[in-house]
This record gives C-alpha cells, sequence and structure tokens, in this order.
C-alpha cells in the first residue's frame, strides 16, 4: 500500500502467590501480518455437552526458581492430557475480529472521474485555453500510473484526460467519455484479495496412574502424568486434611484460602495439585503447554475462587463451545458465531463462521455448533464467586472489526476527498450566479477544505486501530 500513502501525502500537500500466570503471543491475522493484542492474565477453552465438560487451562508462569505447582478445584474427578504449546494461538485465530486491512482507495477512482468530468464541463463551455488544463491533465495521468504501478496506465488516463477536455463538446460526447472514465477508474480501484491459514502442531495423549490412599481424610484419587506435568487429584471431607496434604507436598496454600476450600470440601468438589519442574537458573517468562481436564458437571463452570486469593484485578478470556449461545455474569461476549469443523478455504458458503482446522481444536470441540469468545476483568469480589456458563438462544452473529491504520486512512480519505472535490467544483460552478463573486467563492472553499479535513480527522480516530507487524 505504499502508493496510497503517495498519494495521500501528494493530495495532502495539494490540500494542506505462586508464580503469577502470564499469557504471551499475538492474535493471528491473515497473510502476513501479525496482531498486536493486550494479553489476558487467564485464557480458557471450555466445551459442555452431555453433561461433560472438557477445559483447557493455558499454564505459561512468571517467577524465579525451579519447581512450580497449582491447584485446580473441579466438581468431580478429571481426566487429564497435554495440550500443544500453539493451542491457544491457534484458539485466537479463530475468534479473531475481522481485520480490515487493505481497504479499496475509492477515492483515486472518485478523483479520476471528477477530473474528467471537469475536463468535460471545461471543454463543454470553451471559455479557458487548453493549455492551462494540461497541468489537471497530468496529474491525472501521474496519479493513475502510481495506483497502478504501470506507465500503460498512466497514458491511457493522460489520453482520456487530454481526449476529455478537446472532444467533449456536446453532452452525449461528455456523457460517454465520463461512463469511459468511471470504468477506467474502477479498474484502478480493485486489487485481488488475499487469503490465509494458520495451523498448530499437537502433542502425545497422557498416562493414567489409579492410586486409593487416604491420609487425614484425604484421599488421593489418581496421579496423571500429562506432558512435563504430574497432576494429583485428591478429595476429602476435612479441610484441614486438605490443606495439610498441600503443604506436606510443596504446594504451600495461601493462609486466606482456608474459606473456599472449606466450600469446595463441603460441595464434594475435588482438587487436582499439577506440579512441574523447570531446567536450574530458569527465571522470568516460561511458556508450558496448557493442559486440558475432562470431567463430568452438572453445568459449565470456570473455578476463580483460589485465584482471587491475595490477587488484584483479573482479565480472563473464556472461548465456550456449545449448542447455544454462551453468557456469564460480569462477562461481555466479543465474539458468537457458528462452527464449522475441519473447515477447507475451497468452502464459500460458510460466511463468517468459526473456522476450525486444528485437529486439536476440532477433536475438542466435537459436534458443537456454536461458540462464543466470553472476556471480563474481574476484580477479587467478583471472583469470589465461580464463573458459571449459562446458555441463550442463538439468534444474530456476532464479530468485532478492527483496521489497520493504512485502512482506517483509506477510509478517511475516501469520505474526505470526494466531499473536498465536488464541493470545490460545486463552488466554482456557482461562479457568476446568485451575486458570488469570487472572493466569496475562495472564502468557502476554504471552509470546506478545513470541514473535509476534520471528516476525514474524525473517521481515521474514532475507528477501532490495531497496530500491525508486516513480516
Amino acid at each position: 500500500m505504499a502508493w496510497v500513502k503517495r498519494i495521500s501525502s501528494a493530495l495532502a500537500l495539494w490540500l494542506s502467590a505462586s508464580a503469577a500466570s502470564v499469557f504471551a503471543d499475538g492474535m493471528v491475522v491473515p497473510q502476513v501480518y501479525y496482531q498486536k493484542v493486550e494479553i489476558p492474565d487467564q485464557q480458557a477453552l471450555i466445551c459442555y455437552a452431555g453433561g461433560v465438560e472438557r477445559l483447557v487451562i493455558e499454564t505459561s508462569f512468571q517467577g524465579d526458581g525451579t519447581n512450580f505447582a497449582w491447584v485446580m478445584p473441579l466438581p468431580s474427578a478429571p481426566r487429564i492430557k497435554p495440550v500443544s504449546e500453539g493451542f491457544f494461538e491457534g484458539l485466537r485465530a479463530i475468534f479473531r475480529p475481522k481485520l480490515i486491512h487493505p481497504v479499496h482507495p475509492y477515492f483515486v477512482w472518485i478523483l479520476f472521474v471528477l477530473g474528467v468530468a471537469f475536463l468535460g464541463w471545461r471543454s463543454c463551455k470553451d471559455e479557458v485555453e487548453v493549455v492551462r488544463d494540461l497541468p489537471l491533465c497530468l496529474l491525472l495521468s501521474v496519479g493513475a500510473g502510481v495506483a497502478t504501478s504501470s506507465i500503460f496506465c498512466a497514458v491511457l488516463a493522460l489520453c482520456l484526460a487530454v481526449c476529455s477536455r478537446l472532444f467533449a463538446r456536446t453532452p452525449a460526447i461528455f456523457a460517454m467519455l465520463t461512463m469511459v472514465a468511471i470504468v477506467f477508474g474502477a479498474s484502478l480501484t480493485f486489487p485481488p484479495a488475499l487469503i490465509g491459514r494458520r495451523f498448530i502442531q499437537t502433542m502425545g495423549e497422557v498416562s493414567l496412574s489409579s492410586v486409593a490412599q487416604a491420609d487425614d481424610g484425604v484421599r488421593v484419587i489418581s496421579v496423571q502424568h500429562a506432558g512435563v506435568f504430574v497432576a494429583t487429584t485428591i478429595q476429602g471431607t476435612n479441610p484441614r486434611g486438605i490443606i495439610e496434604w498441600l503443604e506436606k507436598n510443596g504446594y504451600k496454600p495461601s493462609k486466606n484460602a482456608g474459606q473456599a476450600i472449606r466450600d469446595y470440601v463441603s460441595r464434594g468438589w475435588v482438587f487436582v495439585a499439577s506440579k512441574v519442574q523447570r531446567d536450574p537458573g530458569g527465571s522470568g517468562y516460561t511458556a508450558i503447554h496448557p493442559l486440558a481436564f475432562i470431567f463430568q458437571t452438572k453445568s459449565p463452570i470456570y473455578p476463580t475462587r483460589l485465584t482471587a486469593i491475595d490477587n488484584g484485578p483479573c482479565r480472563m478470556d473464556l472461548y465456550v463451545f456449545g449448542n447455544q449461545r454462551a453468557t456469564a455474569h460480569h462477562f461481555h461476549a466479543e465474539r458468537c458465531d457458528r462452527v464449522a469443523i475441519n473447515w477447507q478455504p475451497q468452502k464459500k458458503n460458510l460466511g463468517t463462521w468459526l473456522r476450525a482446522t486444528d485437529p486439536e481444536v476440532s477433536d475438542l470441540i466435537g459436534a458443537l455448533t456454536v461458540g462464543t469468545k466470553l472476556s471480563a476483568t474481574l476484580t477479587p469480589k467478583q471472583m469470589d464467586t465461580d464463573v458459571e456458563i449459562k446458555w441463550a438462544s442463538f439468534f444474530r452473529t456476532q464479530r468485532p472489526f478492527v483496521y489497520s491504520d493504512a485502512a482506517a486512512m483509506t477510509i478517511a480519505l475516501n469520505m474526505a476527498l470526494p466531499v473536498g472535490a465536488l464541493g470545490w467544483l460545486a463552488l466554482g460552478a456557482s461562479r457568476g450566479g446568485w451575486g458570488v463573486d469570487e472572493r466569496r467563492i475562495l472564502h468557502w472553499r476554504w471552509r470546506l477544505i478545513a470541514v473535509a479535513i476534520g471528516i476525514g480527522t474524525a473517521i481515521f480516530f474514532l475507528l477501532p486501530r490495531v497496530d500491525i507487524i508486516a513480516v
């Protein structure tokens, strides 16, 4: 889009506790563009059908040391398996806002047609020497050449402009040349579109060893090796016994976690205590593959009570799949749409559907038909109650739009430049009528330029824009 910048510049001159979890990776956008996004503190995939929830949680962390551990309360004992490190990157790609980039520069077409029409109008009036209009003919030729990067198109544009100025002596010829300019201008405006795809890798399965061990009212249900994690599922009837087991096994729960653990125990929930060891000398951010928990529950849920302890506000993104639209208290839906499993680019009839191409994502989604991205920034008080997913009827597609800076600039020019050019010509056509003199025309033309610049500036800054990096 370098030519857009050149044209716009020329026209402008012309006019004038444990380790805290963190999550990295940018939202994938088509072809060679990567959108910079604000990374959430927590993100999870929730798939629910037939009383079974499949919950995938990001497990990256920030901190110094070699041993890291975390505890996840769940309604029932889960089966745990590893998920590839690129899982959430691919999931964000499915739910990404529609990135508008590039945008057709309609202002090039409109200005070219207006320029040819103005030359034809001057030819009909025949009040000005042809030589005085040659600079405009050359300007239209240069603009067409820069827009198409073609000398041939520049020569055609010059011929059309000169013909309009010399031969548009009658309304019929004027109309014909204007129609030719419209067709030619359209050819300067519509470049071919590009389609891009993105895939992620998968990982191996999980090993499971069942254990029946009681210690102070705590029963170890299973020990599962999922990728680099060792996950122990425990259940107990004594909250103090749960806390002592965690302390004895190196999990060091917060002193303020007692009430939350007591409530989970009273409801018969289990606790999945997971450990991972990092190489000595490691520090800072570490990205580790996510974990998938598959368990039975009456309704889909995302536990947050332990997250609320000794923490501040937390931004969360939940990617929820079901057969209806998902809702949750304090969360707003950023996107909601139908699901297309194993989508192939040659299928053109899917519209805005969520297109899952990765086998890992497809396997977890299964036959579910609706996907919803829920986002919120929750306070500790709001996280003191687990997030319960509710269902509502799916009645319409919801998808946000974002614009690159180049697209926003092109849209602003598409609106502002035609307004300025049309007004400029209309004011000039009023010369000699309604008692309008040259001074008044010039006065209003400068006001019109200021209005056009204001319109373009407002559009550029009001459109939701994102930074993109070309690689």
